[in-house]
Order: structure tokens, then C-alpha cells, then sequence
């Protein structure tokens, strides 16, 4: 009796001795984030005012637009219906009977006319999505531009609107432009 109450005597000054050399722990901290795409824009309206046919007018004024996510992104143009379904937008270099052009720069300067081109308009069927050269002047530096801009950073976008070469419509109509934030 007196061997096996040493020999318990002995596994357990051995157990302990095992966890008393125990190894150390380490934490690691894991991050995650996850994707939003986000866009603001200020003022939400612009007005032409009466124009006549054939008439084309720059904007005297530029739309903010404000990447409001939180990861770098670029910008998509487009319009989602015809007002009141009436005019037609087209991309065309000059618009036709009941038809419209409307295109975008983004820009921090006010382009003049002759800056924009098929590159930059958009239309119901074609959406254009800012690159190096749609939607903007080709020679202007990245930092102006509809792409890679950073979180919080803003752009200035500048239309244009060509009015259609005949029309029976005298009433104001009403386009939507709609800007998309994409992931860069």
C-alpha cells in the first residue's frame, strides 16, 4: 500500500511538473471592412433656362460630386427614362427632330463648348463611366477626373445640352442624370 500511495505520489508530482512548463499564448487581431459604394451630389437640380432649337448651352455652373463611401471609386453617368417620354436622348454628334444630347466633364474649371465630345455624352442606352478620357478632357491631370477618387474627395461635373433641331414641346422638361458610384 505504502508503493502505491508513492508511486500516486509520483504521477502527481509529475502532472504538475508538466503543466507548470506550460507553453504562452499569442492574440491576433483580425480586421475586416466591408465595401461601401456611396455618391452625393450638390445641387441636386441644374436650370438651362429657354433655349431655342438647335441651341446648345454650358453649364455656368458645376454639380459637386462627392465620393461619400468608404473605399476609392469612379463615377458612371447615365439617364434611367425620357422625360415625361418625350424626347429621345442620343449620343449622336447632333441631335434630330424630338431628340436631345446631354454630356458631362468633370472638371474643377468650366470646360467651353467645343470640349466635349461623342466620349462624353450619355444617354437612356449608353451609360458612360469616367476614365482617363470619357467624361473628361484628356490633357487634364487624374486629380480632376470621375475615377480614382478617394474617399471624401469630391469633383466637379460640368454638362452640356443640345437642345433638338425641331420639336412641338414648349413645356420645361425635366432629364435625370444619374451618377453611380463603381468600385475603382
Amino acid at each position: 500500500m505504502r508503493y502505491v500511495l508513492a508511486g500516486l505520489l509520483i504521477l502527481g508530482l509529475v502532472g504538475l511538473a508538466s503543466q507548470a512548463y506550460a507553453g504562452t499564448t499569442a492574440d491576433i487581431t483580425v480586421y475586416v471592412k466591408i465595401q461601401k459604394l456611396s455618391v452625393a451630389v450638390s445641387p441636386t437640380s441644374y436650370d438651362f433656362g429657354t433655349l431655342t432649337v438647335n441651341q446648345a448651352a454650358v453649364a455656368v455652373s458645376s454639380i459637386t460630386v462627392t465620393n461619400d463611401g468608404n473605399v476609392t471609386e469612379k463615377f458612371k453617368l447615365g439617364i434611367p427614362s425620357e422625360p415625361n417620354l418625350t424626347w429621345t436622348s442620343v449620343t449622336a454628334s447632333v441631335p434630330g427632330s424630338e431628340e436631345y444630347r446631354l454630356s458631362a466633364i468633370f472638371k474643377d474649371t468650366g470646360p467651353g463648348s467645343g470640349d466635349y465630345g461623342a466620349e462624353d455624352s450619355f444617354s437612356v442606352s449608353t451609360e458612360r463611366t469616367a476614365t482617363a478620357d470619357d467624361l473628361a478632357i484628356t490633357a487634364d491631370g487624374e486629380g480632376v477626373k470621375g475615377y480614382n477618387v478617394a474617399q471624401n474627395n469630391s469633383r466637379g461635373l460640368w454638362f452640356k445640352f443640345e437642345a433638338p433641331s425641331a420639336t412641338i414641346i414648349t413645356t420645361q422638361q425635366s432629364i435625370t442624370a444619374r451618377v453611380t458610384a463603381l468600385a475603382q
